[in-house]
């Protein structure tokens, strides 16, 4: 198994680019031989001009190979002072018990000289007998071991996201195999339309939970960066690891808290949100992941378009024989045309909706694939007043 397998250059390329931005750590993917896949992300003057050799190269990938077996060995990210003496964050990327190549960060000094091993012959007198190296080695940053091990758990995170993300769509391919062969067509079809509009955590946000992260780690922001981490890992698990069609309101609401408690913490007062149900419902099933694309609409295209912000509720209460599910916000609102086109594409089952309220299709067509008639879905809207989405079951 090669790294292409489980993550595309694209994904890398972009992965890469974000945790340098927000880190300022020098950021690459390697192979199994501990080569550098590409010219990295922010590598440091220094470095780059080492690369640019034959010998620099083969001492970077010999680094890079001892790294990793030392993670491999003690299960954890391997933090090390590389040979030409820079700090070095090592993570393997392993996949159904195959090592597929890694992950590393760093091209950084350690403030606490001795803290990390350096268990790697060392070149930086070789190196530093080059005028321009030494100038260039020179103004390489300093961070301290606090700073330095964050941004090693923040890599860790984003490498367990890669590895869960491929084993999903491993587990999704062989879940899609397994329903082809049910007898029960109409059974087989409601559960491949549930799984195709289901499972949709988008990039775009985790790369901003993962700059927003990083940054507050570079100000030293450490419990307010665990905490968002903590949250997001707790979204990653619901997302990729639950095959199940159907949840209970009282999980999807769960994942819900948890994406509003990190966009709270990345936008301060102007996002303020509530959330209630009644205990009665909590153990009501609904469709997996059928809310939260409410609630993103609610906080992108509503409160977030406001300078002052708002405030997003979700309730879930309990009425003569049903259900009542409500998503409401003070955002910006619907222009009264563009409402008028969404609910008529509702109505009409198109799947041409506009980009910007494609959530609400999904989330309408998820609830009626799985309660058909016993559904009803109402949109309401005023502009610059916000919007409300009220689902009721029967």
């Amino acid at each position: 198994m090669d790294l292409k397998d489980i993550v595309t250059e694209e994904f890398q390329q972009e992965i890469q680019d974000s945790f340098a931005y927000a880190t300022g750590f020098g950021v690459v993917f390697i192979d199994k031989e501990g080569n550098h896949i590409g010219e990295g992300s922010n590598f440091t003057d220094f470095c780059k001009q080492i690369n640019c050799t034959e010998e620099g190269a083969k001492c970077c990938a010999r680094s890079n190979c001892q790294a990793v077996n030392i993670a491999l060995k003690t299960q954890k990210p391997s933090i090390y002072i590389c040979h030409a003496g820079l700090v070095n964050i090592e993570i393997p990327l392993i996949c159904e018990g195959c090592y597929a190549g890694a992950v590393t960060a760093g091209q950084v000094f350690c403030s606490e000289e001795g803290y990390y091993p350096q268990d790697f012959h060392s070149n930086v007198s070789e190196w530093l007998s080059d005028e321009k190296l030494s100038e260039y080695y020179k103004k390489i940053k300093t961070l301290t071991p606090q700073q330095i091990e964050a941004v090693a758990t923040a890599l860790a995170n984003i490498s367990n996201y890669i590895l869960q993300n491929f084993a999903y769509r491993q587990a999704q391919e062989k879940f899609l195999l397994y329903e082809k062969k049910q007898a029960e067509l109409e059974k087989q079809l409601k559960n491949a339309q549930l799984n195709m509009l289901q499972k949709q955590v988008t990039p775009h946000f985790i790369f901003n939970v993962i700059n927003s992260a990083s940054r507050m780690v570079a100000l030293e922001q450490y419990d307010k960066a665990e905490k968002m981490l903590n949250s997001f890992a707790g979204m990653m698990r619901y997302s990729l690891q639950n095959l199940k069609a159907y949840v209970t309101i009282e999980q999807e609401l769960d994942y819900i808290e948890k994406y509003l408690f990190i966009q709270k913490i990345r936008f301060g007062s102007r996002i303020q949100y509530q959330i209630f149900c009644d205990e009665e419902l909590k153990e009501f099933s609904i469709p997996f992941f059928s809310l939260q694309p409410l609630v993103e609409n609610s906080i992108e295209h509503g409160i977030l378009q406001k300078i002052d912000g708002g405030i997003i509720s979700v309730t879930c209460q309990k009425k003569d024989n049903g259900v009542i599910i409500k998503v409401q916000d003070n955002g910006i609102g619907i222009e009264e045309e563009t409402l008028t086109n969404i609910r008529k594409d509702l109505e009409e089952k198109k799947r041409e909706i506009v980009v910007d309220h494609i959530g609400i299709y999904n989330c309408y067509n998820r609830l009626k694939i799985s309660f058909e008639r016993k559904m009803k879905f109402h949109i309401y809207s005023k502009k610059d007043q916000g919007t409300s989405v009220e689902i009721e079951i029967q």
